[in-house]
C-alpha cells in the first residue's frame, strides 16, 4: 500500500492504493496513477488513471476524471469516468459522463447522466440541403 507516491520500481502503480484517511481534508488538484480510497474529504479536482473509491464516511466535492468511480459515501460535482457505481449507502449529486453507470437499490442519485462514447463511434450529423 502506498501513501501518495512510491518510488521503488518493484510494484506497479495499478496495485498501489493512496488513502485519504478519515479526518483528513484536501483542497485543490489531486493527481495520481494509483487507486485512490477517500475516507476523508476532498474539495477540488481528482485525476486518476485507476479506480477512485469513496468510503462510507468519505466526501468529494468537485470534479473527478478516472477510469472507475465507486461511491459508497458522498459525491457532489461532475464525474467523467469509464464506469461509475453508486452503492447502497452512496449519494451522488451532479453530472456523470460514463460508458457504464450502475446504481444499487437504496442508493441516491440526483442529477444528469450522459453516455461517454469513444471518439471513433461518435458520428457527426450530416447536413441536408433542401432546394426549393
Amino acid at each position: 500500500m502506498a501513501i501518495f507516491n512510491k518510488t521503488d520500481g518493484d510494484t506497479s502503480a495499478s496495485s498501489e492504493t493512496t488513502i485519504i484517511a478519515s479526518g483528513a481534508k484536501i483542497d485543490g488538484v489531486f493527481n495520481c496513477n494509483s487507486r485512490l480510497h477517500v475516507d476523508g474529504e476532498v474539495v477540488g479536482q481528482i485525476h486518476s488513471k485507476s479506480i477512485v473509491t469513496i468510503g462510507k464516511g468519505g466526501k468529494i466535492s468537485g470534479e473527478i476524471t478516472a477510469n472507475r468511480l465507486i461511491v459508497n459515501g458522498f459525491f457532489e460535482g461532475e464525474a467523467n469516468c469509464d464506469g461509475v457505481e453508486v452503492l447502497a449507502s452512496g449519494k451522488f449529486l451532479g453530472k456523470v459522463i460514463s460508458k457504464e453507470l450502475m446504481i444499487e437499490a437504496k442508493a441516491e442519485f440526483e442529477g444528469e447522466s450522459k453516455i461517454k462514447r469513444d471518439s471513433e463511434t461518435i458520428t457527426q450529423p450530416k447536413k441536408i440541403e433542401v432546394k426549393a
